[in-house]
């Protein structure tokens, strides 16, 4: 091995020291066994300690020149973590492997050595100069059409022009056969003797692997060599591409003769499919990823989207009248994404429509492998269901691959490398085990790995389904969903604890993707037998509802964990999970101040300050906003006297919250304005955006209150402007509200209906437009739309009754009595009284429809 590294001083790190120049390692002071390969792997490593090192690498670097099977470098992996500690080498699958320990034998600012590289020398393929053959190949004479997939061929073909060894890698159903073909037709003929297809699919035995190229090539062996040989001989004077189709059951076959292949040297590119790599020296990878699904579910956008296309053309060949519409756009469009763009399921899906209508099919996607059966005759038995596909892909596992991917199933939306560790282990795999499996499965095209930081991993969702039903076959459900609620319980708890230490911002988009991941572990906690882990669980993540502004959920999650308080359960977890109840709850009334005051108590008995300090804050409001003074100002004292200096400084948010909320109760706005600008001072030293938005959207709030509409208009510009683009009013409903009421009362609706329209489909999904129902009925009667301001108006009454909510705030208040006298002038008493019942049966959307329409 010719690497180095910049010193040759020892290297300390932990309780271990390298020594380069004697090429040995010390760990607590004593010599240790270490075989040359392996010491040369832990000074690769520790030389590129600044990146992630891909396994290819580690093999080029370490076995220069060497044929090496992946499980030597495992091996060696292995050996080191045993004697350094598991903790000094990460895995990162997918990507490779990193040296992570701290270094104190060098200088911080060394940089490593520059890493070897081998060119491959190849040149590109010309024609050459005699005549060309008869036969140009054994391609099929015409390709089918490819949906969605023209980028791809033509950067398929340009990639194998240029390289000699080119492997298209993807999941089993994606139509890498399909590419592949397309792109040797556009390159059949630049090559003298042609394209040609090699199919392994049918080749069970590797050995044969030689056989089924000179079959498929017409070459006679004689058989004095090897069969690899012969064919690399007769190759020697060719100028062609091959094509080995399917190489993921014999890849350790296919590598070794495409090594063979470049070694010899003859002037063949190759083209590979597989769910894996090849491995071989100078190989390049062309990862297929699914068809483009539809941006929105209109038209416009599932006509462009290659997923949709699909599905209409084999819709259309089953069925001549097929066309789609704005009827069947919206299940079409779903279709393809709950099939997450997968071409075989998609087709498979298609071919169930002339049966069942395109609803039909969506409406049974849940039984997707007893519905998606039926491929084409002519195509291979893995592919006539989505089931044998799938069977097929597993088939390749290893026994522990196959443990940890059906496990992986219980994680929803994706999941990171620690609460994989927490939820796939177990007392046969442990948790170094698991990251190497999971890189195996990335590798293999099972597990998608997504090019996030940290990095997130996922199963597509019909991969996901078939997980989960071997997890059931395995028996072993209950044990894997157990470990990923307790995985999000450490997620969550330790989110719980950084409440004064870490940005709402960093919080909230640490734990928002897992957001799934935590309804699916509190749907199985809510019915398993553990009743503490259920109250702990959603004590630790209450705080996300009330962030992502999903009250209704989460108060639906806290009712159903605080039936199972009983008398053994631990003061602690009942005190947060009544605090985080009342917070989310929002009422106002006797029963969320009982709340408080049980949780008070309970912090009180348990010498909790901080604890009963948020608690205490909380309670300020909740006592002012049903009429209680005395109680809120005493509430408000025991805050300040809990509140201590040594605390983080986010934790004077908390009390200056309580008293610019109880200002605001007793209309003392001064006082109220005051607080908030030292939120909002505390926030710039915080650097907390989010912190920044509360402030700005509070001050807002403060001078629409008072009436100074022209300042309500710009403070709200002020905090759109802070608004992240791709969470645009998830956190900050309400801010936006009186934004868009201040819009619309200072006239400017052109730009409060664009506000409005741009947030109506987060808030419907989050469950919060009725917020807006209010501003639109007023938006509405000013654009001079009377009868849709009356429809909306009677919604809203309906729908502010149903949550509990009524308009107790002087915004609110004036909005609506300001409706209701313009709507009583321009409207009869009946027909106003038939326009507001009729809006009350109307859903919040279906009201506001044409209230927001041109």
């Amino acid at each position: 091995m010719s690497t180095t590294l910049a010193t040759t001083n020892d290297i300390s790190f932990e309780r271990c020291v390298i020594r380069p120049s004697q090429r040995d390692v010390l760990v607590d002071g004593k010599p240790t066994k270490l075989g040359a390969r392996a010491f040369d792997l832990l000074l690769t490593l520790v030389e590129h300690r600044d990146r992630v090192v891909s396994k290819n690498e580690l093999l080029e670097l370490v076995w220069p020149g060497m044929i090496v099977e992946e499980n030597n470098l495992q091996v060696h992996i292995s050996a080191l973590r045993k004697l350094l500690g598991p903790q000094v080498i990460a895995t990162i699958p997918g990507r490779g492997y990193r040296f992570t320990a701290a270094l104190e034998g060098l200088a911080a600012n060394a940089e490593s050595a520059p890493a070897s590289a081998t060119a491959d020398g190849v040149a590109t393929p010309a024609p050459a100069a005699s005549a060309a053959p008869t036969e140009k190949g054994n391609l099929p004479s015409t390709v089918p059409t490819l949906f969605g997939r023209d980028d791809d061929i033509v950067a398929l073909a340009k990639l194998v022009t240029i390289h000699q060894v080119v492997t298209i890698v993807g999941a089993g159903g994606l139509g890498k056969t399909r590419l592949a073909q397309a792109a040797a037709h556009t390159l059949r003929d630049s090559y003298t003797d042609g394209a040609w297809l090699v199919e392994l699919a049918p080749v069970s035995d590797p050995a044969l692997l030689p056989a089924a190229v000179a079959q498929a090539l017409g070459f006679t062996l004689p058989g004095k060599k090897s069969a690899q040989d012969e064919v690399i001989d007769a190759l020697q004077n060719r100028t062609l591409l091959l094509v080995l189709d399917n190489c993921e059951h014999v890849v350790a076959a296919a590598s070794a003769f495409a090594q063979a292949m470049l070694d010899h040297g003859p002037q063949v590119h190759l083209l590979a499919t597989s769910q894996e790599l090849l491995k071989v020296n100078g190989e390049h990878l062309y990862r297929l990823a699914p068809l483009a699904l539809p941006v929105a579910a209109d038209l416009v956008a599932a006509q462009s989207s290659g997923a949709v296309a699909l599905f209409v053309e084999r819709v259309s060949a089953l069925q001549p009248s097929f066309v789609l519409t704005e009827h069947n756009v919206a299940d079409a469009s779903d279709i393809c994404r709950q099939l997450d763009g997968l071409p075989l399921a998609i087709e498979l899906a298609a071919a169930r429509v002339p049966l069942l209508g395109v609803a039909g099919v969506r409406e049974r996607l849940h039984e997707r492998f007893r519905m998606l059966t039926g491929g084409a005759r002519a195509a291979p038995r893995r592919q006539q269901t989505l089931h044998e596909t799938l069977d097929w892909s597993h088939s390749l596992l290893t026994t522990d691959e196959r443990a940890v991917f059906r496990r992986a199933g219980v994680f929803v939306g994706g999941f990171t490398l620690p609460a994989a560790q927490h939820a796939l282990a177990d007392e046969r795999i442990d948790e170094w085990a698991v990251l190497d499996h999971l890189g195996a499965l990335v590798d293999k095209s099972l597990l998608v790995a997504d090019p996030t930081e940290p990095p997130r991993y996922r199963l597509l969702e019909s991969a996901r389904a078939y997980a989960l039903e071997k997890l059931r076959e395995a028996g072993e459900t209950d044990a894997t969903r157990e470990r990923h609620a307790r995985a999000m319980l450490a997620l969550f708890e330790e989110a719980y604890e950084q409440m004064w230490t870490a940005t709402r911002d960093a919080r909230f988009e640490r734990c928002v993707p897992d957001i799934d991941n935590l309804r699916a572990a509190l749907d199985w906690a809510q019915g398993a037998d553990d009743p503490e882990l259920h109250i702990t669980l959603v004590g630790a993540s209450g705080w996300i509802w009330f962030e992502a502004v999903q009250f209704r959920e989460g108060l639906r999650r806290c009712d159903l964990a605080m039936t199972r308080i009983d008398a053994m359960t631990a003061p602690a977890l009942e005190a947060r999970l009544l605090y985080v109840w009342s917070l989310i709850c929002r009422m106002s009334g006797t029963a969320e101040l009982a709340a408080v005051a049980r949780a008070a108590d309970l912090y009180r008995s348990l010498g909790d300050s901080r604890g009963l300090y948020l608690v205490a804050c909380y309670a300020v409001v909740t006592a002012a906003n049903i009429g209680d003074d005395v109680a809120s100002e005493q509430w408000l004292r025991e805050a300040a006297l809990l509140h201590d200096a040594g605390w983080p400084p986010a934790s004077r948010y908390y009390l200056l919250r309580a008293r610019c909320d109880l200002a605001y109760c007793n209309r003392r706005y001064e006082e109220a304005e005051a607080a908030i600008d030292e939120v909002l001072r505390l926030a710039t030293t915080l650097g907390d955006q989010q912190l920044m938005r509360v402030a700005l959207g509070s001050q807002a709030v403060l001078s629409s209150t008072r009436g100074d509409l022209a300042q309500a208009v710009e403070r709200g510009r002020a905090l759109l402007a802070l608004l992240p683009r791709d969470q645009f009013g998830m956190r900050n409903v309400l801010a936006l509200v009186n934004y868009a009421a201040a819009l619309t009362e200072f006239g400017l609706l052109d730009e409060a209906l664009s506000l409005m329209r741009h947030s109506a489909p987060i808030l419907t999904r989050q469950g919060t437009f009725w917020m807006w129902l209010d501003t639109i009925a007023l938006l509405a009667f000013k654009r001079g739309r009377i009868p849709e301001a009356a429809l909306v108006l009677g919604r809203s009454d309906a729908s502010r009754a149903k949550v509990g909510m009524w308009r107790d705030d002087p915004i609110d208040q004036r909005i609506r009595d300001g409706l209701q006298s313009g709507l009583r002038q321009s409207l009869p008493a009946a027909e106003l009284e038939r326009l507001l019942a009729e809006g009350a049966a109307m859903s919040d959307e279906e009201a506001a429809r044409g209230a927001l329409a041109d």
